[in-house]
């Protein structure tokens, strides 16, 4: 149960009359579980301050639903922007009133103000005008690439110096605590349940890539808390060699078919690519897992901790050689998963493994690795694992080989 906050109007707005009951305030905050403890958010605070006070910032305002998530446990289905505000020893999260129930029942935020879901297009202006008074205007305040811009107008209408585009929340996510590392790797339970549905489902007379999707998606949220924040792929034949796409109802046709979907546990989501193969393989088939299959192997054969994300790609790129003609590769050994939601599970700062990023790998980033390799128009083949970074290597965190699976 997390402690009830304090909850405050912002604007004119009216107190929701169930606020005035202690026993139904108290029913809504112990309807469900913390996904972590609070000593978990503070040391996330914590981390996050010392980002702040070494980017110059006295504030704060964040706007991403899973940097808020990680900064104070709010999470909902609604999508409109709720942001947290964070200061050296603040913590004021801002919600529609339609909202307060969710913050009470999720967050470990000690204030919550809240203001009218009806007209919550309008709000954004009070919300930057109660953080500049809150602040003063002599503060320096970051704000994320998701806070609405009447918020950023606000400050600067009350003469506050505003940084746009701090997204340190996102950054300092980028390294898991040993919690969140355990988190996802629950999550890839529920990731190799899919797997399994998905093979078995794959492998039936008739099967068409729908029901596939169908099974998969029944696996994934059996014994899951959450869901993922991104669909279920299912691409077979031709159709496997143009990216993103996915199931049509079709049936499944000889060569290979791709899969690619995650597994959540309070939104840790922990991504995996898998690819079938019904009847005998083509040249074409084979050729394209062999490099999907050498992709994987080599980025976690040389990723660790310290190494150079440029490194890792380069040695990567090595280990493939010249692709054929027509094969098409996106040339990303790596994006950080973790946290996520909604539209997609890569949610947050965009440090990949690639030939552009000279930045070191630190222990405790979480990646998935996509060996996805397409002759467009003709098929397609995608491995991977999610992963973790450790100090002397990489260590997978989804269940299995990265390897075809014939049927």
């Amino acid at each position: 149960m997390s402690p009830v906050p304090n909850l405050l109007p912002l604007g004119e707005c009216a107190t929701p009359p169930w606020l005035s009951d202690p026993d139904r305030l108290s029913a809504v905050s112990g309807a469900e579980e913390p996904s972590f403890p609070a000593a978990e958010y503070e040391q996330r605070l914590s981390r996050v301050r010392a980002a702040m006070a070494g980017a110059g910032l006295d504030a704060l305002v964040v706007s991403r639903p899973a940097a808020v998530e990680y900064l104070c446990g709010y999470f909902s289905a609604e999508t409109i922007p709720q942001p947290v505000l964070v200061t050296g020893s603040d913590l004021v999260l801002f919600v529609p009133d339609f909202e307060v129930g969710r913050a009470v029942a999720s967050s470990y935020a000690p204030e919550v103000r809240y203001f009218r879901y009806a007209v919550a297009h309008l709000a954004y202006a009070n919300v930057g005008d109660h953080v500049a008074h809150q602040v003063g205007t002599s503060a320096r305040i970051g704000t994320d690439s998701r806070t609405p811009i009447a918020v950023v107008d606000g400050l600067r209408a009350a003469s506050v110096s505003v940084a746009t585009g701090a997204d340190i929340t996102d950054t300092v996510r980028l390294v898991m605590s040993p919690a969140e590392i355990s988190a996802v790797e629950t999550a890839a339970e529920s990731t190799q349940r899919g797997v399994e549905a998905g093979i078995a489902a794959a492998a039936a007379p008739g099967a068409t890539d729908a029901q596939v999707a169908a099974a998969i998606s029944a696996g994934l949220v059996e014994r899951a808390t959450s869901r993922s924040a991104w669909q279920v792929v299912v691409a077979t034949g031709k159709r496997a060699g143009i990216p993103h796409s996915t199931w049509r109802n079709l049936p499944l046709v000889d060569g290979s078919t791709f899969l690619e979907f995650a597994g959540t546990h309070h939104r840790y989501h922990a991504p995996i690519m898998r690819s079938v193969c019904r009847g005998e393989p083509s040249a074409l088939v084979k050729t394209l897992a062999n490099l999907s299959e050498t992709c994987v192997a080599a980025v976690l054969e040389t990723a660790r901790a310290g190494v150079a994300c440029r490194d890792v790609a380069e040695q990567v790129t090595k280990a493939l050689g010249p692709l054929p003609d027509g094969v098409v590769f996106h040339e990303l050994y790596g994006y950080p998963v973790g946290l996520a939601h909604p539209p997609h599970w890569m949610d947050g700062a965009p440090f990949n493994i690639t030939i552009d990023n000279p930045e070191p790998l630190e222990a405790g980033m979480v990646f998935h690795m996509p060996g996805s390799f397409r002759s467009i128009g003709l098929g397609g083949v995608g491995l991977s694992q999610t992963f973790v970074i450790e100090e002397n290597g990489t260590r997978p965190l989804t269940h299995g080989k990265a390897e075809m699976v014939y049927l």
